[in-house]
């Protein structure tokens, strides 16, 4: 069986990363700080990442598929990036007071994405969309908020609702569930689920826009259903029906904010939200997110005022390492780099280059299988229907995707199981053609 021989090869090649794993189990549930570096028989520790390439501890190399879940839009370790935070740890480190780098990095989103008038800096995209949906509400003075089937938006309780815990009730009114354990049923009651990429959600939000504060929405789908960008006509018709009622828009951006290029996934698709969130790489490689939007919502619950009425009127917003100067010249040096070279036309070809490639791999190889994506971002999915949706996702066969992940790690390339694809800068033609070349022996291996 292919699953056998590539777990085989994957325990023969990391013995080290079993060593670690097992002191760091007694001390790291399931020996690591986050879900997403967690991979079964055991994980994999890294020593090492340059450009596009990343190296384990026991030394193996692996073309890097993962790119710092996307942050690292550049490559790992940028020349520029380690100038600058190497300069900026020689002034200072984390004063807590305001540095003139906050207003730099701000000014600077704001010209490339122009939606975001006014910005507040936080340290996470999970950060950032907790603020901006508090935001929304201590503006609206409503409580509800609405988000889509299969959406990720971090890992707070507002977030973790309808994600995972996908594919209850009815296809054009899907029923809200917690995502894990801990999530209060208070909070599962506030969220209206809505059905991704379908206009019945637009019914829905005109139906209890009375009560909704805010809908929030990833443009480009990313985590929980796959690279799936949403279509322009919903994306328009969701527009017009939130501010026909009142209710705040918020662009998840954490994934596309400087991904699909400087102006995010608003200027890509030509619809403007109330408010946006954005992380990953915006920080350029270290800890980031921020939330902004309307001057008028900003400047009204945001901007603090020291007065008593801020209790009643303003929403909190505040953090020791908001906005420290370490990310902000991280930030500032990444997005400088951004504007000063042509990266996105690149990116963007090799991301359409490796999509066709492993698509007609699988199609020569007589596999089902739907590479989704947009730009440089990519998602394999083992089914034979179009996937636009979480429950289209959910059909896939997980089981060969998890195969597919261990025999390209096996062979040298990082991409994990249910994990979006991401392509940086710093890869090469001859990068793609190296995945391509693996996947294809993968999937020969695994048609037997």
């Amino acid at each position: 069986m292919a699953l056998e021989r590539f777990v085989n090869t994957y325990v023969a090649r990391t013995a080290r990363s079993r060593e670690i794993y097992e002191d760091a189990r007694n001390y790291l549930p399931g020996g690591v700080s986050g879900n997403a570096k967690f991979l079964k028989p055991y994980p994999l520790y890294l020593k090492r990442a340059r450009g596009a390439h990343v190296t384990d501890v026991d030394g193996n190399d692996y073309v890097d598929l993962l790119d710092a879940v996307g942050a690292a839009i550049l490559g790992h370790g940028h020349e520029a990036i380690r100038r600058a935070v190497k300069e900026q740890i020689d002034e200072a480190i984390l004063p807590l007071m305001a540095t003139e780098l906050e207003v730099h990095l701000a000014k600077k989103v704001a010209r490339l994405m122009d939606y975001m008038e006014m910005i507040r800096f936080v340290n996470s995209g999970s950060e950032a969309t907790l603020m901006a949906l508090r935001a929304a509400r201590a503006f609206t003075g409503r409580e509800r908020i609405a988000k889509f089937e299969g959406n990720y938006h971090g890992q707070h309780d507002w977030s973790l609702i309808g994600g995972a815990a996908a594919g209850l009730g009815p296809l054009s009114a899907p029923r809200s569930a917690p995502d894990c354990a801990g999530i209060p049923r208070s909070i599962v009651d506030n969220v209206l689920m809505l059905p991704y990429n379908d206009m019945a959600a637009i019914d829905l939000v005109r139906q209890h826009a009375g009560e909704l504060a805010a809908v929030i929405i990833e443009p480009v789908a990313a985590f929980f259903i796959g690279g799936v960008p949403a279509d322009i006509e919903f994306l328009r018709a969701l527009r017009k029906v939130t501010a026909e009622h009142g209710v705040m828009l918020i662009f998840d951006e954490v994934v596309t904010g400087f991904r699909l290029g400087l102006g995010g996934a608003a200027a890509y698709f030509g619809v403007r939200p109330d408010l946006g969130c954005i992380g990953k790489i915006v920080g350029g490689g270290f800890p980031i997110g921020a939330f902004g939007g309307r001057r008028d919502l900003m400047e009204k619950v945001i901007t603090p005022t020291k007065q008593p009425s801020d209790l009643k009127e303003k929403s909190f917003a505040s953090g020791t390492f908001s906005g420290n100067p370490i990310s902000m010249a991280a930030g500032l040096a990444a997005l400088t780099e951004l504007e000063r070279n042509p990266v996105y036309e690149y990116v963007g070809a090799l991301g359409h280059a490796l999509r066709e490639g492993i698509s007609e791999s699988a199609r020569r190889r007589g596999f089902p299988l739907q590479v989704t994506g947009i730009g440089s971002l990519f998602h394999v999915h083992f089914a034979d229907e179009p996937i636009t949706n979480k429950r289209a996702a959910m059909r896939a066969n997980h089981a060969r995707q998890y195969e597919f992940s261990m025999g390209l790690i096996s062979k040298g390339v990082l991409l994990t199981p249910n994990h979006p694809g991401f392509l940086s800068a710093a890869h090469t033609a001859e990068d793609v053609k190296e995945v391509v070349r693996v996947a294809d022996e993968v999937l020969r291996e695994m048609a037997g």
